[in-house]
């Protein structure tokens, strides 16, 4: 058996995040990551935010908002649907889930594949492990090493692209993460699953993240089919590995924490009042 098929064959399903309308980038997903078990991958239908309740309605939605009204629809899909891939993992009885965005493109080599598959084995209880992420670079530790390959422990990191999410973990994450009736205050508060995954579950106490570096699933340049925004380019990638944890960084640990929760109350209360915010406006130069 060679390194990758061990690997896959220590992640129980792989979930593809794909609109019922853009059938093509299934395709397309299948074709560029063909080096994946084909017969473990499975499409989950995402989540058409413009289709659930209450969009476009006030409180969340005023004249202000304007144009931005459809990507926090966006927004809004990408939650319900990593919520429905949880969801599906947990209702099939999967010890664990790859989560994959129909966006991700694989780059295995044979260090990273020995690693991954080490951790896979040697990881108990709930955890996330993230195989690809996006800037800015992380801080945390290192927790083992395989050739150029490195698993850290981190505080958090922005992307959901591509990710692990143990059993343990499925019950704690679908009691943070919205339904479709919640989705617009959810919001309000964390503004968007990734920054919520990198804000609130490692620095929350919820449960530990880990990070392979270099990640192997890059994200395709391009425009999301859920959101509408341009979600990656050259300049994301994230192309250093974490950064140490130092004695500064843990002091201030927890007035980041507490920035970040005053954050969340105060973008609720101006959604509250004026609904979610658009784009800045350009100041006309005199």
């Amino acid at each position: 058996m060679d390194l990758a098929s061990s690997l896959w064959n220590a992640v129980d399903g792989m979930l593809v995040i794909n609109l019922d309308t853009c059938m093509q980038r299934m395709e397309q997903f299948r074709e560029v990551n063909a080096a994946l078990p084909q017969e473990k991958l499975q499409r989950q239908s995402a989540c058409l935010g413009r289709a659930l309740p209450g969009y476009g309605e006030a409180p969340w939605f005023t004249e202000r908002t304007g144009e931005r009204a459809s990507n926090w629809a966006g927004a809004a899909g990408c939650a319900v649907s990593h919520r429905r891939a949880i969801e599906t993992a947990r209702d099939k009885g999967w010890k664990n889930v790859l989560i994959l965005e129909d966006d991700a493109r694989l780059n295995l080599f044979e260090a990273a594949a020995t690693l991954i598959s080490r951790a896979l084995a040697d990881l108990r209880g709930a955890y996330m492990l993230y195989l690809g992420y996006n800037r800015p670079v992380p801080h945390g530790h290192p927790v083992a090493e395989e050739g150029a390959s490195s698993l850290w422990q981190v505080d958090g990191v922005l992307a959901t692209h591509a990710y692990i999410v143990s059993a343990p973990a499925y019950d704690i994450l679908l009691n943070c993460l919205p339904t479709e009736e919640q989705v617009w205050e959810w919001l309000a508060r964390y503004r968007a699953i990734d920054t919520f995954y990198r804000d609130y579950v490692a620095a929350g106490g919820m449960l530990p993240v880990y990070a392979v570096y270099p990640t192997i699933f890059a994200q395709s340049a391009g425009v999301s089919s859920i959101s509408g925004e341009v979600v990656a380019d050259d300049n994301c990638a994230c192309e250093r590995a974490p950064y140490p944890v130092s004695l500064l960084y843990r002091l201030m640990s927890p007035f980041r924490r507490l920035k970040t929760l005053l954050n969340s109350v105060r973008t609720h209360r101006r959604a509250l009042r004026g609904g979610f915010p658009g784009y800045r406006r350009k100041q006309t130069q005199v």
